[in-house]
């Protein structure tokens, strides 16, 4: 199988290319700005040959998306359109990759794939509306996930690594949200339930996350306990922060679809965790801190 990749440098983008090698497959990663310079003969011939599209990339700053939020419609959706047409075109399938974030905030316990999305903010409506134009087609794949972690310990969006730099230059303790709730997973899994969906014809929506759910303060004490730091990990609300996007409290999932094809639930975000940061020399890394 010959796979397209967008996003290949991002977190997600880069695992999945390497776990699609792994497996036999060819994955190939799109270079987005040649895309959209590239005329229409052109961009139809960067998508030839492949069985899939994986569309990984997004302009993910929520912030920035509430400022300027014609760039985030830009990244998010015009772009989504363009591959997903010239895809249907070279009768590519196409798998994108969305947030649990769509949701919004109609519930107080983990979303599944059949509760109806009310997103609050310009990035979590782009995903949405990037959604619908996917669905179009019968055969293509929507992957809600969110709170990812994982990765290479340089790139500059990883949520753990930042955690610990956050500890080592801390003297007596770290905040953490204790109001916003959702489900950290790991790249790893979330990468390879994305290739047992593609591998089994899957379509429509799948939340893909691992199981359990925690607040950001949880989340974030859980990394301390890991890192052996022997420092305090305070609670504080939402307002602290002063964000500009009105991002849900509750992010938080379950995958009923996954359940109804048999699939077993992907393992617990602390098991996840244990191993990432096991696995990258993070586990008890600060234990000799004083």
């Amino acid at each position: 199988m010959r796979i397209l990749v967008t996003g290949g440098s991002g977190m997600l983008g880069s695992e999945l290319l390497r776990q699609i090698s792994g497996e036999g497959h060819v994955g190939v990663s799109l270079d987005r700005v040649g895309f959209l310079a590239s005329d229409k003969i052109q961009r139809q011939s960067m998508l030839d040959g492949f069985d899939v599209v994986i569309h990984a990339a997004a302009n993910t700053n929520v912030e920035q998306c509430e400022i300027e939020p014609e760039v985030c419609y830009f990244d998010n959706v015009f772009l989504t359109e363009k591959l997903f047409n010239h895809s249907q075109i070279n009768k590519n399938r196409f798998v994108y990759i969305s947030s649990t974030g769509v949701y919004g905030r109609g519930s107080s316990v983990p979303y599944h794939e059949y509760d109806v999305p009310q997103p609050t903010t310009v990035h979590h409506h782009s995903k949405l509306l990037s959604e619908k134009v996917v669905l179009a087609s019968p055969n293509s794949l929507v992957i809600r996930t969110g709170w990812l972690f994982g990765g290479a310990l340089s790139n500059t969006k990883n949520f753990i690594n930042n955690r610990i730099n956050e500890i080592r230059v801390a003297t007596e303790f770290i905040s953490a949200n204790y109001m916003q709730v959702g489900s950290p997973t790991y790249v790893g899994d979330c990468a390879r339930r994305i290739l047992e969906l593609i591998s089994a014809d899957s379509a429509g929506i799948y939340n893909v996350v691992n199981e359990g759910a925690a607040s950001r303060f949880e989340y974030v004490k859980r990394i301390v306990e890991l890192s052996g730091a022997a420092i305090e990990v305070r609670p504080i609300d939402a307002s602290a922060f002063n964000r500009r996007a009105d991002v849900s409290e509750n992010e938080a999932a379950v995958s009923y679809r996954t359940k109804f094809d048999g699939l077993s639930p992907l393992r617990p975000w602390q098991d996840a965790l244990d191993d990432y940061m096991s696995q990258f020399g993070l586990r008890s890394c600060l234990s000799q801190r004083t």
